[in-house]
């Protein structure tokens, strides 16, 4: 393990290796892209020296101006060879692009649409990622530095904690499940992968006759986060939560729960290039200002006081849409609502919602926001944003809305309540409501919550506003996160895991 001071790490300067497979979208409000990016600047404007690396996938390698080539390495047991692409990003942050012909051409689909060969492929892209990124963290990419850390941030990355587990050079390694989205694959799936006998033979990857990059990840890293307290507890709690659940229990005592913080440069509706009226709490009647432009610039049919709810679809899944389906399906023609989805691309899981957006464009319209001020946008116009899905390990989006005064509509999850503070009477009496919670995640649920808040659109106009800058005073800073992961970043260092295949 690398020596390192043991002063206050926010001070003493560290080599930070951060490895993720997140694209960020056109707009942002990706929860692992914002983090990723969120992060890693923070850390760099706190001096430490810090590298991102991703897959060279073509949306990257098309929006990073300035990359140049600075390494070549040849990629044990695979024959394959990686062009390393670098660029500076923020202060003390550079951007490393894997660029290996064919192997990123398309970005990865999600599970719900992949076939046994896009899965094989998956499995191929993750691992050959992830040993560039091992390559990397123990200075043998040709780019005579080497980090202090590692972290690993999702599925995709997780395999290069294990191919770290042998090496004595080896940095401290820290591994954040973000998700729900666990992958795992066959013997024949990962052959081409070449994996180290040992490794293998530890049984650190099997789970149930296949093989999970994530489980020998959080079997091996020094430190495990999860993006916030609330998901930790639940997942402590509940094993059916995760398949990994009753794994990241045996190893409570490495496990942290983290709160992404927000990036208010870019999340600022005082300072928000890309909308069309800038407004802060002290002007909230401005906001009002951003739904009139964005009525005129989509054609929206909506009276004066319709409650318009958006919904940003950066992956929906077939439950949520089953749920919007069955709540705009049955609800009443007079009900005076309208929701608008975002979409970055055509998803094929609205297409449900989409037949119905024909039938009914009084009540919703599905826009396609494919460049990031569309985003920004719909988040300052809404007066609501719904949050519908089962899981959400973080509450990023959120975050996001509060800072807008656009109010969170949201399944009750735990880290949503530790977010969103809902709109019951005795809150509201007190000042400390933000929006509103509903539980379990069912359509006649979500009906339910719809229904309340309509309610209390209702009303007069003082109490939706004083609701909405209630979540205004509410703040993430993006610094408080980057303290946090820094403490497990030198408990990782210190107090380094002994290894399986010692």
């Amino acid at each position: 393990m690398l020596n390192a001071t043991t002063c206050d790490p926010s001070m003493t300067p560290q080599r930070i290796l951060f490895a993720s497979d997140a694209i960020p979208p056109p707009g942002g409000n990706h929860d692992l892209a914002e983090f990723t990016t969120t992060l890693t600047a923070t850390l760099g404007s706190m001096g430490h020296d810090i590298r991102l690396i991703r897959p060279g996938y073509p949306a990257l390698l098309s929006q990073a101006d300035g990359l140049l080539p600075v390494s070549r390495i040849r990629l044990p047991g695979s024959g394959r060879e990686a062009r390393i692409l670098e660029r500076r990003l923020e202060q003390n942050v550079r951007l490393y692009l894997v660029d290996i012909p064919g192997l990123f051409d398309q970005p990865p689909p999600s599970a719900q649409q992949e076939s046994a060969q896009a899965a094989t492929e998956s499995a191929i892209r993750a691992g050959v990622f992830s040993r560039v990124v091992s390559l990397m963290a123990v200075n043998r990419a040709g780019l005579n530095w080497q980090p202090e850390l590692l972290h690993c941030n999702g599925w995709q990355t997780a395999l290069a904690i294990p191919l770290l587990a042998d090496e004595w050079s080896r940095p401290a390694t820290l591994y954040t499940l973000h998700d729900t989205d666990h992958r795992s694959f066959t013997g024949e799936q990962v052959r081409q992968l070449a994996l180290p006998v040992e490794l293998l033979k530890s049984g650190a990857l099997e789970m149930a006759g296949r093989l999970s990059f994530e489980k020998g990840a959080i079997l091996m890293a020094d430190e495990l986060a999860l993006p916030s307290a609330g998901y930790r507890g639940a997942l402590l709690s509940d094993p059916a939560l995760h398949p990994l659940a009753r794994l990241l229990a045996e190893r409570a005592g490495r496990l942290s729960g983290i709160a992404s913080g927000v990036d208010y440069r870019r999340w600022n509706p005082a300072t928000d290039p890309y909308i069309h009226q800038q407004y802060d709490s002290s002007s909230f009647e401005l906001k009002r200002l951003n739904r009139q432009h964005l009525q005129a610039d989509l054609g929206l049919p909506l009276d004066e006081r319709d409650l318009l709810i958006g919904y940003l679809a950066t992956a929906p899944d077939d439950t949520e849409v089953r749920q919007l389906h069955a709540l705009l399906a049955a609800a009443d023609p007079d009900l005076p609502l309208h929701l608008l989805i975002a979409a970055g691309a055509a998803e094929p899981a609205l297409e449900p919602l989409l037949e119905l957006a024909r039938q009914r464009p009084r009540r919703l319209s599905l826009q396609l926001a494919t460049d990031e001020p569309g985003w920004h946008r719909i988040l300052a116009a809404c007066d609501c944003l719904l949050l519908p899905a089962r899981h959400y390990p973080s509450a990023y989006q959120a975050q996001c809305g509060l800072a807008y005064g656009t109010v969170p509509i949201a399944h009750a999850t735990p880290s949503m309540r530790e977010t969103v503070t809902d709109a019951t009477p005795a809150n509201l009496l007190h000042g400390a409501a933000s929006g509103f919670l509903y539980q379990p995640a069912t359509p006649e649920q979500l009906a339910d919550v719809i229904a309340r808040v309509s309610a209390f659109h209702a009303k007069p106009p003082i109490w939706w506003q004083k609701l909405a800058l209630q979540g205004m005073s509410r703040s993430f800073p993006a610094s408080e996160t980057a303290q946090h992961y820094l403490q497990r970043y030198r408990a990782a260092i210190d107090h380094p895991a002994a290894s399986l295949l010692a």
